[in-house]
């Protein structure tokens, strides 16, 4: 108990009071236990015994990467990373583990070079470095950037919820290109779904993509004109923005309501299951529940959805 009062100190210390983990990540600190940290990571619902070890192991080889390259930032954007709790590295290296368990292929091409991840002790520290929101991604460093507090919110309740980080890695991933391992500009395509990326490329799941998507996009439309005999989208209209928009929401909900996203369009599910190897409807046996009832309550309200760029690829 004394230790797991330190290290609740320590992020208290650090934070200023505002990032308040679970005693699941606080147990891992004191521990090194990457069992304890099985609560973040709904993916272990699914796997054998053997498998979890593997993800466990998966998650040390990351976060133990040369490539991956986390810094953790203060006030006046000081460089606090030698002081960064482990347990922040072993969780986004955790996230990275579960999307790509099964294409862990696609995973080593995207540690190929330096991928960045900067993390802030306050809400302050990080608006004064240029930081948009709770969170975001900045192609000019390439680089997500979050407020620490945010890779614990979601995880109070009985089973996993927002996943700050998991949109803002579909926004990381849209600007990575397989093909050349580098990073580059939005195309609202992940890794897998272009031609460019060579031995990376999924025709099955490009194929799938853009017929889901284009059902989306369609249903989308038809809220617009007022139209309600179609059934309404999945995702809320804050991701109809544009296509990397739908890309980080469509990732986050496909880890997060995988019944849903399936039971309304079977096509874009099946791309994101073609995508990462599996479906994530065998590691949960309910949805978390926040992004189908808020997305829901907007089409149900009558409002009119707001203008969308989305775009719909050549086959």
């Amino acid at each position: 108990m004394k230790s797991l009062t330190q290290s609740a100190e320590q992020f208290h210390a650090l934070t200023e009071g505002q990032c308040r983990p679970q005693n699941a990540a606080l147990t891992f600190m004191v521990s090194q236990d990457i069992r304890a940290l099985d609560q973040y990571f709904p993916i272990v619902n699914m796997l054998s015994e053997s498998q979890t070890e593997a993800f466990h192991q998966l998650i040390r080889q990351v976060a133990e990467h040369p490539h991956f390259d986390l810094r953790l930032i203060g006030k006046n954007k000081t460089d606090l990373t030698h002081q960064t709790p482990n347990v922040v590295r072993y969780l986004i290296a955790g996230h990275l583990a579960e999307v790509f368990f099964f294409r862990q292929n696609l995973l080593a091409r995207f540690l190929h070079t330096p991928r960045h991840f900067q993390i802030y002790v306050t809400p302050e520290a990080f608006q004064l470095d240029g930081g948009v929101s709770g969170g975001c991604y900045s192609p000019s460093r390439q680089s997500i950037q979050l407020v620490m507090s945010r890779l614990f919110e979601g995880f109070n309740g009985t089973k996993p919820g927002v996943c700050p980080f998991l949109h803002e890695l579909g926004h990381m991933l849209d600007h990575f290109d397989a093909g050349s391992g580098s990073m580059g500009r939005s195309e609202g395509l992940y890794p897998g779904l272009s031609p460019r990326d060579g031995e990376w490329f999924n025709p099955r799941a490009r194929e799938l993509f853009i017929a889901g998507k284009r059902i989306e996009l369609d249903r989308y439309r038809m809220r617009q004109t007022g139209d309600v005999s179609h059934p309404m989208p999945i995702g809320h209209p804050y991701v109809f923005q544009n296509d990397g928009e739908f890309l980080a929401g469509y990732l986050e909900m496909f880890f997060r309501n995988p019944h849903y996203f399936a039971a309304q369009n079977p096509d874009l599910y099946a791309a994101y299951c073609e995508l990462f190897g599996y479906d994530p409807r065998n590691a949960w046996t309910e949805d978390f529940p926040h992004y189908v009832n808020a997305n829901r309550s907007f089409y149900l309200s009558g409002q009119t959805p707001s203008k969308t760029r989305l775009t719909i690829p050549k086959l």
